[in-house]
């Protein structure tokens, strides 16, 4: 089914049911565009943009990746990972710069001693650093960061951790 071109009309009267739409045709595609909503990352260090990360999962492979989030200025955009079959030793999480910073947190569960955590993000932290075990960073881990402010995202997420001495993930390590 094609459409037809209407020479002349204007876009800024289009209307469904006598409301005006305001988004873009970008915008309209990239809320609909189901066919890339995994994005099967290469190992290796790498920046995630919008154009190839917002509002899709990234899958990990790789255990002591840095991934730098883009610079967060209140797009509403929504970047996860997700480790898929490598844990991690060294991987890290961080802001473009020492300008942004994470508020929220993250739920941990221990895989050894059957108990439960949740660690929030304190002041200025920009940094999540899983090792795979007492930070997390394991296979099934996630990570989701939402940018919600100029200079701010939102972290959720879920990890697992072992080890006996499990301590937050969190730090302000961006300089």
């Amino acid at each position: 089914m094609g459409y037809t071109h209407f020479a002349g009309l204007d876009p800024t009267l289009f209307k469904i049911n006598g409301t005006q739409v305001t988004a873009t045709a970008a915008e309209i595609n990239a809320m609909a565009d189901m066919s890339g909503k995994l994005v099967a990352q290469a190992a290796g260090d790498f920046a995630m943009t919008a154009a190839v990360h917002a509002n899709r999962t990234t899958l990990v492979n790789d255990a002591d990746v840095t991934i730098t989030l883009p610079a967060a200025t209140g797009t509403g955009n929504k970047y996860k990972v997700l480790i898929v079959t490598t844990a991690w030793t060294g991987g890290t999480i961080q802001a473009a710069s020492a300008d942004d910073s994470f508020l929220g947190g993250l739920v941990g569960v221990d895989d050894d001693a059957d108990a439960a955590y949740a660690w929030k993000a304190e002041t200025n932290d920009d940094t999540i650093t899983g090792n795979g075990t007492a930070t997390g960073g394991k296979v099934g881990d996630w990570y989701e960061f939402e940018d919600v402010a100029s200079g701010l995202f939102l972290v959720t997420g879920f990890i697992t951790q072992s080890g006996g001495s499990e301590a937050t993930p969190f730090s302000a390590a961006v300089s």
